[in-house]
């Protein structure tokens, strides 16, 4: 008999000798619910169902427990159900008071568990009944969820209705220093940044294959072959950091790594330097843009970020969708869309779908044992950057724009066809096995995100556009 049925005895046991009211009295926490004031009605109500129903065990400091928490094997199970509680939000109580607004992030987790029932537990409710969300509680959280989104910049566009989405659109036109753009651009492209000058940027970040090299792993110089995919340079800006495994925090960051890389690009940025301040046209234009600085390591990572801030693709179906056009998507692509909002969109939202948390590879079932294969350094994502064994297996949420075009998936690049990787995450993330009808429809939906590169579909861009 496992800890989780000796637990439910034990309860049944409490039950005979204990009135109901003790049972789920709670201890400690027991102040008055505060009144929010100058809030939506939406929030109003929300404010009051978080305090009765979630912070018990997303406030970790300040969370009510029941008498017999104390008991055996009771504590140990609540204590592991608080701390993975934690892990996905904290409830603080500037959050419910409406000091501190919710993230995207935040927003997106709520809603899932939400749309899927997940939340609270079913185990947690054999003890608290009354913990349940009701019908209306429901809609009050998804009402506000929307109006909370409404009110971010990235909503601009969308068009009334569709402007409480868990995705949004990507702008038509970016605010840049167009001499910057085009100073990053040519860097992007210039072999000598490598250090036998046989790489660019581009070799494994291809404009015209969706901003990736279209292969399982980088090859950097001299042939070598990198231990993990190289992910999409298209949006990168909407990364929470850069890499897999989140180590760079920004573009610029990530834009010195590779060069120096001796597995990469292998050069060292002292010799890079001095060969670029041999081309007079980098002279003029660092002279130009950076007077102060000129040209340094510093200034040539802050060009090739300024370029790839650029390197936004709108105009995608769905964009054309979300600001209005209901006519643009086949029935089959909507559904394939609702099937992705209640099974995908708590990790893959915002205006990339994706790029802005970390999640764990294989939260339902082992991924790497069912890839097969020992697992690699690369495999250990996040915990390479941070060190804390809570972090391992954690990688950087991929962005889904233009994700017909940025195979092979996963950081591991071991899956080609896109059926077949919805077909894994729904398996390894969500626990569900996907029909082959809902697969085709989800992948439906994801055709439609492929978007424009200077006006043309990434789709017919050649090597002539990108010149």
């Amino acid at each position: 008999m496992n800890k989780t049925s000796l637990f439910l005895l034990l309860l049944l046991a409490v039950i005979l000798f204990f009135p109901v009211s003790n049972l789920i009295g709670l201890q400690g926490h027991n102040e008055p619910i505060p009144v929010v004031s100058g809030k939506s009605a939406n929030f109003v109500k929300v404010s009051e169902i978080l305090q009765n129903k979630c912070v018990d065990c997303h406030s970790p400091g300040m969370t009510r427990m029941p008498f017999y928490s104390k008991l055996p094997i009771a504590k140990q199970l609540m204590a592991k159900d608080i701390e993975e509680a934690g892990a996905r939000l904290i409830l603080s109580k500037a959050l419910y008071n409406g000091e501190q607004a919710f993230t995207p992030l935040m927003l997106a987790r709520l809603e899932n568990v939400v749309l899927n029932n997940s939340m609270p537990p079913t185990q947690y409710l054999l003890m608290h009944w009354a913990d349940n969300l009701s019908a209306d509680e429901k809609q009050s959280l998804l009402a506000w969820i929307a109006e909370e989104r409404g009110k971010l910049p990235w909503s601009l566009d969308s068009a009334e209705a569709l402007k409480g989405e868990p995705a949004q659109p990507l702008p038509e036109k970016v605010s840049l220093n167009p001499e910057k753009v085009a100073l990053g651009n040519k860097l992007f492209h210039d072999h000598l940044l490598s250090g036998d000058d046989t790489l660019n940027c581009a070799s494994c970040h291809d404009l015209t294959r969706g901003g990736t090299d279209q292969a399982k792993v980088a090859t950097g110089i001299r042939g070598q072959q990198g231990p993990i995919n190289s992910p999409t340079v298209y949006n990168a800006m909407y990364n929470i950091a850069q890499f897999w495994d989140g180590r760079a925090k920004d573009l610029q960051e990530q834009a010195a790594g590779p060069v120096a890389n001796p597995i990469e690009m292998g050069a060292q940025w002292d010799n890079v330097v001095e060969k670029l301040k041999q081309v007079s046209d980098y002279q003029n234009a660092f002279a130009k843009l950076y007077p102060e600085q000129g040209l340094t390591k510093t200034t040539v990572t802050e060009a090739l970020a300024v370029f790839e801030q650029s390197l936004v693709t709108p105009n995608a179906r769905f964009d054309q969708y979300l600001r209005g056009n209901q006519a643009i998507l086949t029935a089959d692509e909507k559904t394939g869309y609702d099937l992705f909002k209640a099974n995908c969109a708590s990790c893959h939202f915002g205006p990339a779908l994706g790029g802005l948390s970390f999640e764990k590879m294989g939260v339902k079932q082992d991924y790497f044992k069912l890839r097969g294969g020992q697992p690699t350094e690369a495999d250990n994502g996040r915990f390479n950057a941070t060190k804390q064994e809570k972090d391992r297996h954690f990688f950087k949420v991929p962005v889904l724009r233009n994700i017909e075009l940025t195979h092979p998936y996963f950081h591991d690049g071991s899956v080609n066809d896109l059926n077949e990787a919805v077909r894994i995450m729904g398996q390894v993330q969500r626990g569900k096995n996907f029909s082959d009808d809902e697969i085709g429809k989800i992948v439906a939906f994801l055709k439609t995100l492929t978007g424009e590169y200077r006006g043309k579909p990434l789709t017919q861009l050649t090597a002539e556009d990108i010149k």
